[in-house]
């Protein structure tokens, strides 16, 4: 629950980094924005570590060699 709110806030901070590059400050803007968006994109979840892909790759290997049971 905790990272989800984490990731909302990265996602939010990006909003505002390019809200103030338009009104206020173009680089100070663009500067949060990417720092916020680097910060969100390190943080997403890798193929290894999700389970649910791991295991419909090994059934789709499965299936592909021609054990279909």
């Amino acid at each position: 629950m905790l990272k989800a709110i984490y990731f909302a806030l990265h996602f939010a901070m990006i909003f505002l980094g390019v809200i103030i590059a338009i009104y206020v400050e173009a680089w100070i803007g663009l500067a949060i924005a990417i720092i916020f968006a680097i910060k969100f994109l390190l943080m997403s979840p890798s193929v290894d570590q999700n389970e649910r892909l791991r295991r419909y790759e090994r059934e789709h290997q499965k299936w592909l060699k021609g054990d279909r049971s």
